[in-house]
């Protein structure tokens, strides 16, 4: 009898993003890369994404399925896939790409494929730094940074080109240190970018680390040019390696789509704004921000002034690397890069950023002053990102991190935690609550009459007469509610009870409670919570949301509705009523 895992849908290991760059395997292997007739298949069974087919999309010219994601990492993952697929076949599982076997080959590789890289990377830094030096940086990168969820929990293309960056760099300094490079390093070298430029396009600025390795000023710069017209065989075996490491994805996209260069992402937000970068949202928004959710590697942007210092002929190639690579992943329209923990590509040059860190280490740690200072903020780091992870992962209860909005009240809030309440959880949405301690002098100012509402839409149910919402029936009415002039400075809470036999699960899709000031028409002040965030199903609720009346009197009333969100579930309303209190 052939075993089924029987899978959790968008929380498995091959799911969303992953889904997408894995896709090409089993679609090569068990399908037809142009037809993708398994494409349902895969959804209906294993639910790996969204409802709808957002890994792959019909080209219009061709008529062929065309992947959003380049196939590089599909590439480097086939190894898993051909143990997956043995595995599967030897225990009994289905031999689909999805089932058990795959997922778990994922997450070994991964972590197989990681630890060359950290090897690779240990033998790279000694040659500069002390061993304790190093030891201590590879437990900052292993264990202080988002590299490890990404390597343990989302084994996607950052943890993949963590390790191609390493032996490039390896590499590079193997040639340009060594009195006559070989030419097979060059050959490796334009391999592994020509590969890392099919994982992810944005990579190819990898190029950079051998054009500028070991350039510490104007004169070195201009004799590495020169070495290059020189031996022009080196840049010509270079462009030779890297375009073959790329041919198979240049081969695909001319057979489905119909060009040599394609750009094949696909949606709304999958473009850049050269113009318009999200430079400090990357760094610092608590929606995603690197340093928000990364902070140790403050320390390495800090030093690269040290590598100005004592190792200028790093300083060069990692300053402006790191320079236009936030520049380019800022510049993405999708600029939090979905639902992950931290700012996911920036782990691509986490081993060229461990050199100014190494740097700073070796400077500070033996420095009376700064010695302690650094040391608990690195203890305060390791300590906070472990805490991060199990927000995202739920290693200790159930995952409560939302990777695409928290906001700066949620991130204070849940700091430290190990589980969110559903107070906590609705500050994903608001920034205001009520403090506790005015909460004995509400007082119920109105109650809204639901019998104004459309009789279809209308049921009774536990004793309560009830708001039907649905998949054809999204809006509730639009309660008006005059403000007493009594009550313009306080806070008002507006509750309702909500029972929903089966819970809606896609964020965008939940039920929100919205409460507002208006003037006329003209909202002054808006306010909403997300229903399905703080309630369970199959048992009737009651949740509230909070808000202050301006300071000024720019409103004449205030104004209650819900919206069901495009959500196909029922969901049942009453109860709704406002309260306030005059406390400030």
């Amino acid at each position: 009898m052939t075993k089924r895992w029987n899978n959790t849908g968008s929380n498995t290991v091959i799911s969303w993003d992953i889904y997408g760059y894995w896709l090409y395997l089993p679609a090569f292997f068990y399908d037809d890369l142009g037809r993708l007739d398994r494409y349902d298949y895969i959804q209906e069974t294993y639910h790996p994404a969204s409802d709808t087919k957002d890994q792959a999309f019909i080209h219009p010219e061709t008529g062929r399925y065309v992947m959003n994601y380049p196939c590089g990492m599909a590439v480097m993952a086939l190894p898993a896939f051909a143990i997956g697929h043995i595995t599967a076949q030897i225990l009994g599982y289905k031999a689909d790409g999805f089932t058990l076997p795959f997922q778990l080959s994922l997450i070994f590789w991964c972590v197989i494929v990681s630890c060359l890289g950290i090897w690779i990377l240990r033998k790279l830094l000694l040659k500069y730094f002390d061993e304790w030096i190093v030891a201590l940086v590879l437990i900052i990168v292993s264990l202080g940074t988002n590299y490890l969820n990404f390597v343990v929990f989302s084994p996607m293309t950052h943890a993949f080109l963590f390790t191609v960056y390493a032996y490039i760099i390896y590499l590079t300094d193997l040639y340009w240190s060594t009195a006559n490079g070989k030419l097979r390093h060059v050959i490796l070298i334009g391999l592994l970018c020509g590969l890392a430029t099919i994982t992810r396009p944005t990579d190819i600025i990898c190029i950079l680390i051998p054009l500028l390795w070991g350039v510490s000023n104007a004169d070195s710069l201009l004799t590495r040019i020169k070495y290059l017209f020189t031996h022009w065989r080196v840049p010509i075996l270079f462009a030779f390696a890297a375009l073959f490491s790329a041919l198979p994805q240049l081969l695909y996209w001319k057979h489905y789509a119909g060009h040599w260069i394609f750009f094949s992402y696909h949606g709304d937000d999958k473009t850049f704004s050269f113009a318009h970068p999200h430079v400090i949202e990357v760094l610092f928004s608590y929606k995603k921000g690197w340093f928000s959710y990364t902070p140790v590697m403050i320390l390495s942007v800090v030093g690269i002034y040290h590598l100005y210092r004592y190792h200028r002929q790093i300083f060069w190639v990692v300053g402006v690397f790191t320079v236009l690579n936030i520049y380019l992943i800022s510049a993405w329209d999708c600029w939090w890069y979905g639902g992950s923990f931290s700012m996911r590509p920036m782990i691509d040059s986490y081993p060229l950023l461990m050199f100014p860190l190494a740097s700073l280490m070796d400077s500070t740690l033996r420095s009376r002053f700064w010695r302690y200072p650094v040391s608990v903020f690195l203890m305060s780091c390791l300590c906070i990102n472990i805490l991060f992870i199990n927000q995202s992962n739920g290693i200790l209860g159930a995952p409560f991190m939302d990777e695409e909005n928290t906001t700066k009240a949620y991130y204070w809030r849940t700091l430290g935690k190990v589980c969110a309440t559903a107070n906590d959880k609705k500050l994903l949405d608001t920034d205001e609550e009520m403090p506790g301690r005015l909460e004995p002098t509400l007082q119920d100012i109105y109650h809204i009459d639901l019998d104004q509402e459309q009789q279809d839409s209308l049921v009774t149910i536990g004793g309560r007469r009830s708001l039907v919402l649905n998949g054809w029936h999204q809006w509730s009415g639009r309660y008006i509610v005059p403000p007493s002039f009594n009550a313009a400075h306080g806070w008002y809470r507006v509750y309702a009870t909500i029972y929903y036999p089966v819970r809606e699960w896609n964020v965008w899709h939940f039920t929100q409670l919205c409460f507002g000031f208006y003037k006329g028409e003209r909202p002054v002040k808006e306010k909403l919570i997300r229903l399905e965030r703080i309630t369970g199903e199959n048992r009737a609720q009651e949740v509230y949301v909070d808000l202050k009346a301006p300071d000024n009197m720019a409103y004449d009333s205030l104004v209650v509705h819900l919206w069901h969100a495009d959500s196909q579930r029922l969901v049942y309303v009453s109860d709704i009523r406002i309260a306030y209190t005059p406390g400030e």
